[in-house]
């Protein structure tokens, strides 16, 4: 525990402020809890990446794709999904798709938090030789 900490406790238990004020100061210092001062944090994520890779010995380019999109840009885009007709979204319901029951915002939200930290596609086609690999992933 740290010194700071010692002498806001021994402050409390001295009378010279309240439990509340301890914990106001504590949490002024960045010190809320041992607890939370133990805890490990989670890495904020802040891209979701697009990584495509083909390789084949029998032509000459290799497609390779790069694609970053920050986070934040993701989460203010996610509102543009209000925008699809409503024919449109009456059609992906009758395939089964709900858009109204997904949340993209608390979605990006949980990939910024680092809750969720898998890659969300990992898809290898082919061999190492020819093939392709596709891959994305937030960090």
């Amino acid at each position: 525990m740290s010194e700071e900490t010692l002498k806001v406790l021994e402050m409390i238990k001295e009378g010279k402020i309240t439990p509340e004020e301890g914990e106001k100061l504590l949490s002024a210092m960045g010190m809320d809890s041992e607890a939370d001062a133990e805890a490990p944090k989670k890495a904020k994520h802040t891209m979701l990446r697009v990584r495509v890779d083909t390789t084949d010995p029998e032509k000459k380019d290799q497609v390779k794709v790069s694609i970053n999109v920050p986070l934040a840009l993701a989460k203010k885009a996610a509102g543009l999904i209000a925008l699809i007709p409503n024919d449109a979204r009456a059609e992906l319901s009758a395939k089964g798709i709900d858009l109204s029951s997904i949340d993209i915002a608390e979605l990006i939200g949980m990939f910024e938090d680092g809750l969720i930290t898998e890659e969300l596609v990992n898809v290898q086609a082919g061999d190492d030789e020819k093939g392709a690999r596709v891959r994305i992933y937030v960090d």
